[in-house]
């Protein structure tokens, strides 16, 4: 995802939980609310200047407004991905062996 389109998708999330409209958020950043609406729609970029206006409106600290928050797999330590694959490779063999008794005691 390209960094204007996490910034905006971002930009709408918080500005949603924080139950703000686009005039009130174009309010608190000393703005127009056509400028929000503009950003939203991806038609403009704000500087730096506003993006930390921005960030301060929502209450949010700025980089996580250009956290990609999909991709948070790639994040995942290594460490925790193999501790997930044994509790499930646990959980199947646990399965199976009880299964295997069922069909056993069946037959």
């Amino acid at each position: 995802m390209m960094l204007q389109q996490v910034f905006m998708t971002n930009m709408k999330k918080f500005r949603k939980e924080a139950a703000l409209t686009q005039e009130r958020l174009a309010e608190l950043c000393n703005t127009d609310p056509g400028y929000i609406r503009q950003i939203e729609l991806g038609r403009r970029f704000p500087s730096i200047t506003y993006v930390e206006r921005i960030a301060k409106a929502l209450n949010v600290v700025p980089y996580r407004l250009f956290y990609n928050e999909i991709n948070t797999e790639e994040e995942v330590p290594m460490a925790l991905k193999i501790e997930q694959k044994q509790k499930i490779k646990t959980m199947l063999t646990e399965n199976i062996s009880r299964i295997c008794s069922m069909i056993d005691e069946l037959y």
